[in-house]
């Protein structure tokens, strides 16, 4: 006799050869299992709300499930309970599975793959977990806003005369602009990101007028260390005092297109990722500059695929080291 593992293909055949009506003797001669191990496969892995009834698929779920909630590790030798700390952490960061993976194989050497760092997610899920709410849009795909803004601004510059060397990503310095809308409109956040290594700033405004948006750059250019030579934004009345921001940052000041949000669409999946703190209906204003502070300081520190898996401050540090 075999002492192999029951296999979903024969359970698919203990299934057909059970509605046929053959005995549990006769399928366990055929497939070369010991009666007994036919009938302890039956009985455990038959879902009692089915009826009784033996399903081979249900079969193979009752079996996976068992499995993952009594032996966890088990189920995921790799992932040690230092390497599981690890992978919550950067979960927690807003870091996808697959940064995650290449993350833990630059900090240390860990090699868990982006595969079974899902499969680890949706193992804790089933066990009642909330890991997956961590996941990036929870795992709810991203739907870009559109520039719904076309509003005439003097001076205005558009897009399509930038420098080709901002899209090209191979400087600091090009950054695209966005403002956030808090609750019932009365309170906004301030947004932008460099293009080349991601680096992000956040500041609150008190409400939405130019003046406002003009003194929030000057906080933005007192405290961090970031070179403007491009900045680019939607059509929104708030940035109609671009120049006195040229002035204060040394950029030149450039306009999307109206409609046309993909021309901004780092800034937009910055945006994103800053509500998955701040969800709509937030009211900025109960929101602490510290708190607001911790949000960019999480985004700045999470690795990035687009970055070879490496941090924006790490990026950007060795831009200032080579200048």
């Amino acid at each position: 006799m075999s002492h192999k593992q029951f296999t979903p293909n024969d359970r698919y055949t203990i299934n057909k050869l059970r509605d046929a009506g053959v005995v549990k003797a006769e399928i366990a001669r055929i497939l070369d299992f010991h009666p007994t191990s036919v009938g302890r496969e039956i009985t455990r892995n038959t879902d009692p709300s089915f009826k009784g009834i033996y399903n081979h698929l249900l079969a193979n779920n009752m079996l996976a499930e068992r499995r993952i909630k009594s032996k966890p590790r088990e189920a995921f030798k790799n992932i040690t309970e230092e390497v599981e700390a690890k992978i919550i952490e950067l979960l927690k960061l807003g870091s996808s599975p697959d940064v995650i993976s290449k993350r833990l194989k630059m900090i240390d050497g860990t090699q868990v793959s982006k595969n079974t760092i899902y499969r680890f997610i949706k193992a804790d899920r089933i066990n009642g977990g909330k890991l997956y709410t961590y996941l990036p849009h929870g795992g709810k795909p991203y739907r870009p806003k559109s520039d719904a803004s076309s509003s005439k601004i003097p001076g205005r510059v558009g897009i399509e005369n930038r420098p080709a060397i901002a899209d090209a990503k191979t400087e600091p310095g090009h950054f695209e602009l966005d403002t956030i809308f808090g609750k019932d409109q009365e309170s906004f956040l301030l947004t932008g990101v460099d293009k080349a290594h991601k680096g992000v700033f956040i500041r609150k405004l008190l409400n939405k007028k130019a003046d406002t948006v003009v003194a929030a750059f000057e906080n933005v250019v007192a405290t961090t260390f970031y070179e403007f030579k491009t900045l680019t934004s939607d059509n929104g009345t708030e940035f109609t005092n671009h120049a006195k921001i040229s002035e204060i940052t040394g950029a030149d000041f450039y306009f999307a297109n109206p409609y046309s949000s993909w021309e901004r669409g780092l800034n937009e999946h910055t945006n994103g990722l800053i509500r998955r703190f701040f969800p709509k209906g937030t009211d900025f204003n109960n929101v602490s500059d510290e708190d607001i502070a911790k949000v960019e300081h999480i985004l700045n520190t999470r690795g990035r695929a687009s970055l070879g898996y490496k941090t924006p401050n790490e990026v950007f540090l060795e831009y200032l080291q080579a200048a």
